[in-house]
């Protein structure tokens, strides 16, 4: 009797012992399959600020603003919130005094500003040669002014606001640790407007630009 009571005992250990072991495994298993499927999201996966990075980027746009040839001058800021995501902002304005093909009035010529916010999406940022995407979206401002000065405090002709958008894509070359040039194409898209003799269509239009960021990339 008492081995067989000692049998029992030492099959009931063991079998407690087995049960712990599988719980264990179990809750192992449970716990590593929720982290591998629960979502990361930005709460949970705080962005830190040691690995944050920057940029400054004066940039260079080639295209025409109803059929005249435009030269544009840019700037841009941005933060990295990661290699692959940047978010900042940027101002845009005309160089050149852009004689409008449907201005019929002489001695005029157009100006044209833009202002607002971007994204940009960098593809294999860490390679010598890669893509990025960058998207501005803000307010723009075209008005006429004359070419040679006059004496007046008001200008009779105004001036349009309108909203635009304006995706690009473009190729980047790490040339130093803190410098990058990038050159590309951009496309902008302008909302309902009218202006004298334009509307949108006559500032909608494809770029080419250049330019090189200064900065501290991650």
């Amino acid at each position: 009797m008492f081995y067989l009571n000692l049998s029992i005992m030492r099959s009931v250990s063991l079998t407690s012992k087995s049960l712990l072991v599988l719980a264990l495994v179990c809750t192992s298993v449970i716990g590593y399959a929720q982290d591998e499927t629960e979502p990361k999201t930005l709460f949970n996966n705080p962005v830190s600020l040691s690995e944050l990075g920057f940029y400054i980027n004066p940039i260079y746009q080639i295209g025409n603003l109803d059929e005249a040839t435009a030269h544009i001058m840019g700037v841009r800021g941005g933060v990295m919130l990661s290699p692959n995501l940047t978010v900042g902002g940027a101002y845009h304005w005309t160089l050149n005094n852009i004689s409008p093909q449907s201005e019929v009035v002489d001695n005029l010529y157009m100006d044209m500003r833009l202002g607002g916010a971007f994204v940009e999406y960098t593809l294999w940022s860490n390679r010598v040669l890669h893509l990025t995407f960058p998207l501005m979206v803000g307010m723009g401002e075209v008005e006429m002014d004359w070419e040679t000065d006059i004496d007046t405090d008001t200008n009779p002709y105004g001036e349009e606001n309108f909203f635009f958008i304006e995706p690009s894509a473009q190729l980047e070359v790490n040339i130093m640790r803190n410098v990058r040039l990038h050159t590309g194409v951009a496309y902008r898209i302008v909302g309902n407007m009218d202006y004298r003799r334009m509307d949108q269509a006559d500032i909608n239009g494809l770029t080419g630009v250049v330019g090189l960021k200064f900065g501290v990339f991650r």
